[in-house]
């Protein structure tokens, strides 16, 4: 019987060696494989989160849109009869000091694109244009709260303690006609119609570049909803 010379050895040990490696990469190969079938799945998730997120954002800007365009009219109106504001019934000098503290904001509903933030999980969003448009989107949305925000903080420094020396909330009566000629009183109409401007154009902006990000979506995932949303509501025809 022929004994196993030194190259047969080293010949035997490098197949060993080589068995390893090759069944190493295969082990790796198919971990990476599954790895991206469960990225996958957890991509086709936030799509379809962030596509909620969306819905309920357009009809929430749609809404804060209508609530803007009212209060625009509203507020252009008492401008006009600011010159005879004090010479109106008590109902309409109420309807008048409420105009500017009346609104109905816009609060993004972002939880999905925050979870994919904190988790790191944007990184599996795989088409490049719809992350750009998310991030743009943000922006908006912060825009939007900054604004927002300013309009609150000038409301709760100067108009309302303003009303709250010279008007009385539960007879909704002027007590002090002093308030009606005041020139804060009358220069935060003039202000709230700027604001109120300011605000209806960045959310018609928002809600355009929404839909524009819901087509991508729905481009990606196959679906075609997007048209429903994008319809306006209310009557057939």
């Amino acid at each position: 019987m022929e004994k196993p010379t030194g190259n047969t050895r080293w010949t035997g040990l490098l197949l060993e060696i080589l068995m390893i490696v090759i069944g190493i990469n295969i082990a790796l190969w198919f971990e990476s494989w599954f790895q991206d079938l469960e990225d996958a799945d957890i991509e086709a998730q936030y799509m379809a989160d962030l596509r909620d997120d969306l819905l309920a954002n357009v009809e929430s800007l749609e809404l804060a849109i209508e609530s803007g365009e009212s209060k625009l009219a509203r507020t252009l109106k008492f401008i006009d009869l600011m010159p005879r504001l004090a010479e109106l019934p008590a109902e309409e000098q109420a309807q008048a000091i409420y105009t500017p503290s009346n609104y109905r904001f816009f609060r993004p509903s972002d939880y999905t694109y925050r979870a994919m933030q904190e988790s790191g999980d944007f990184r599996l969003l795989r088409n490049t244009e719809i992350k750009r448009r998310i991030l743009k989107l943000d922006r908006r949305h912060r825009d939007i709260a900054t604004l927002q925000g300013n309009f609150l903080q000038a409301l709760d420094d100067e108009y309302i303690p303003l009303l709250m020396n010279q008007f009385d909330i539960a007879t909704m009566r002027v007590t002090d006609p002093a308030l009606l000629e005041n020139q804060l009183f009358r220069n935060f109409f003039v202000y709230t119609k700027q604001d109120t401007d300011a605000l209806l154009e960045l959310y018609r902006l928002t809600k355009s570049e929404s839909l524009a990000l819901l087509g991508l979506i729905e481009e990606e995932t196959g679906g075609r909803s997007v048209e429903v949303a994008a319809q306006p509501k209310g009557g057939g025809g």
